[in-house]
């Protein structure tokens, strides 16, 4: 069951940015993503590594919403449009977060999970408390 997230501008931003895409209007799509950063970015700069890391968030919320509503299919899509329009460095920091965040949420995560979030953290620049948090995770053989 996904979590259901509060009716803000954010929230709503996300869902019609999903819709768009699911629609294939991605014209849609890339207004509610200028949209977003002109609100965000401070320089040109600032704006690529934000547009990258805006579309991975949209990508993975849509991604595990359809995954945990069973509609592998349009997860399926999703995850694909994750790994094309994102840089591969942000792909592996989001769905290292989704591993973290499901091990906090959980209590714990398998083996294979625990490890290579593990071994991603310790080549990632990630700050201690995060490091604290994984330490709160019990690895499941």
């Amino acid at each position: 069951m996904a979590m259901q997230l509060p009716d803000i501008f954010e929230t709503r931003q996300v869902k019609a940015f999903r819709d768009a895409l699911m629609a294939g209007d991605l014209e849609q799509a890339k207004k509610i993503e200028d949209h977003l950063l002109a609100e965000a970015a401070t320089s040109p700069e600032d704006r690529e590594v934000l547009a990258d890391q805006l579309r991975a968030a949209m990508l993975f919320r849509a991604y595990t919403d359809a995954s945990g509503a069973g509609d592998e299919a349009t997860a399926l899509v999703f995850r694909g449009l994750l790994e094309t329009m994102c840089s591969p460095k942000t792909v592996e920091t989001t769905l290292m977060s989704g591993l973290l965040y499901a091990g906090l949420q959980q209590g714990s995560l398998p083996a294979e999970h625990h490890d290579r979030l593990t071994e991603w953290m310790g080549r990632a620049d990630v700050g201690d408390a995060m490091r604290e948090h994984l330490q709160g995770i019990t690895r499941v053989p």
